[in-house]
């Protein structure tokens, strides 16, 4: 088992801040014709998928790290799809979609 060093955290919350950037420069491309947002979302992207390569090879178990990012990194995305892009908020969507996350982690600690 691998010790989570402060290196590791910030390589881990890096990875997924730079992924929810790049959705949310994805409304921003209309489907890829804007160069610009386009480029920024592909570099986040690319920043963020570099940083999961780093801390797999830091040693981090694949079946621990893409568990975690699938859970994370889209209730990331729904607070920016709330906050940024007027979507709705329902308690049951919402309550839903956590649970969701929730599920997948239980998982993923199953050994």
């Amino acid at each position: 088992m691998i010790t989570l060093t402060p290196t590791i955290i910030m390589m881990l919350a890096a990875s997924v801040v730079f992924q929810v950037i790049g959705l949310s420069l994805m409304p921003l491309t209309k489907g890829v014709t804007q160069l610009v947002p386009s480029i920024a979302c592909g570099l986040a992207f690319l920043a963020g998928l570099g940083l999961m390569a780093r801390l797999l090879n830091s040693g981090i178990n694949l079946g621990i790290l893409l568990p975690f990012m699938a859970a994370v990194v889209p209730l990331c995305a729904i607070a920016v799809g709330i906050l940024f892009y007027g979507e709705s908020a329902s308690f049951i969507k919402l309550s839903l979609l956590v649970s969701a996350c929730l599920v997948i982690g239980f998982a993923s600690s199953i050994a």
